[in-house]
């Protein structure tokens, strides 16, 4: 909370909110009520690891929010809010979603549920699509990644052997239009997993803000929070994107 206080963000994506439907919803007002935003929870369909967007009063404010726009498809979820800048009047969507982790080709079918949005002048998605960017570095060796796990981010050979990651679901978004902030845009790269433990310890992108086409000209900034500090506090670190909100 503390982080996320200074950080003083306009519109908040939380992924992994465990527990936050509890006890009446107590740990997800109680986030709101720190961070001074106005909330809402998109349940997971698995593992209990909700979707949480938040906007900040005064700035921008939800219009609606679906909580499920797949309709129960995703390992996870997807949400949906549509949103509007209170100064200058500009509405956008902003789809919020947590990929599958266990298969590139399950997350390859969610991705085909995001497509159709890439050339719109309105959206933005965001999440953990928990895969490679087509065009960034590939692994030398796998030997950071125990055995059992090559399934979940491995394409599989014709003769049954793994060979490179699979990226097909970002190739399939990348394909749609979608802008990748630091392939398209020219903004840094920076992992967002990989810092945690020795269990999967490869630097990496897994989490990504990408504007459609048409929303690209209004990203101004975009940096990974990655201190010692944070590191600390999560498996993934927070990125921050700097959208232009003027009408």
């Amino acid at each position: 909370m503390t982080l996320l206080k200074l950080l003083n963000l306009d519109v908040l994506l939380l992924q992994e909110a465990k527990f936050f439907d509890s006890d009446d919803l107590a740990m997800a007002e109680a986030t709101g009520e720190a961070l001074g935003m106005e909330w809402r929870l998109a349940p997971s369909g698995s593992h209990g690891c909700h979707l949480m967007t938040l906007v900040r009063p005064g700035r921008v404010s939800f219009q609606e929010f679906v909580p499920d726009a797949a309709e129960g498809k995703f390992h996870h979820a997807l949400s949906r809010a549509d949103l509007i800048a209170e100064e200058s009047g500009w509405s956008f969507r902003l789809l919020s979603t947590h990929f599958a982790p266990f298969s590139p080709e399950v997350r390859a079918g969610e991705a085909a549920w995001l497509t159709e949005f890439g050339a719109a002048d309105d959206i933005i998605v965001a999440g953990d699509l928990n895969g490679m960017w087509p065009g960034d570095p590939e692994p030398e060796n796998w030997d950071w990644l125990p055995e059992e796990l090559h399934s979940r981010h491995r394409r599989l050979n014709p003769d049954g052997t793994y060979g490179p990651s699979n990226r097909d679901a970002q190739a399939k978004l990348r394909n749609a239009k979608f802008r990748d902030p630091v392939s398209d845009l020219g903004h840094p790269w920076a992992a967002t997993v990989g810092h945690w433990s020795d269990r999967e310890s490869y630097p990496m992108r897994s989490d990504y803000i990408l504007p459609a086409d048409g929303v690209a000209d209004r990203l101004r900034a975009l940096k990974v929070v990655s201190t010692p500090e944070v590191r600390a506090l999560s498996d993934h670190l927070p990125v921050i994107a700097d959208f232009s909100l003027s009408s």
